[in-house]
């Protein structure tokens, strides 16, 4: 083997390993890309289940609109075995007005309450997940 095949063989190999790393680069990346996708929907479905809930008590009457603001102002953590990862739950419940914008001073008589969830979690979530719901009193 003389020198010129010697440099060719040597270029071959450096150009076939940073092919290599930049693909195997590009691919923790989109894993990177699902797992955060996964955890948002995850998210997601946390913020929807607290709002449902409290949707579904005010429904059902086992809840009145007037208690809104002191039931629904909690932090709680979750755990899920198949995700390996500890969310924390936060929702601020306030008396609003009609575009739920915060009142000056608090009215426990307000037509309007407003519950703001959010779901914060591990590292891996780039970002914490709010939803709102504003509920209106209907009946007098």
């Amino acid at each position: 083997m003389n020198l010129m095949e010697m440099i060719l063989a040597l270029l071959a190999v450096v150009l076939f390993t940073t092919l290599s790393l930049s693909y195997n680069q590009s691919i923790w990346r989109q894993t990177d890309y699902l797992n955060n996708a996964t955890l948002t929907v995850q998210a997601s479905q946390l913020c929807h289940s607290v709002l449902d809930e409290a949707d579904a008590k005010l429904f059902s009457k086992q809840l009145d609109i007037s208690n809104l603001v002191t039931t629904y102002n909690f932090t709680r953590t979750k755990t899920y075995s198949h995700l390996a990862q500890t969310f924390t739950i936060k929702a601020v419940a306030v008396d609003c007005d009609s575009l739920g914008g915060n009142l000056s001073s608090p009215n426990p008589n307000s037509f309007f309450k407003r519950i703001v969830v959010t779901v914060s979690g591990p590292s891996s979530l780039t970002r914490p997940v709010t939803m709102m719901r504003l509920y209106t009193k209907t009946f007098m």
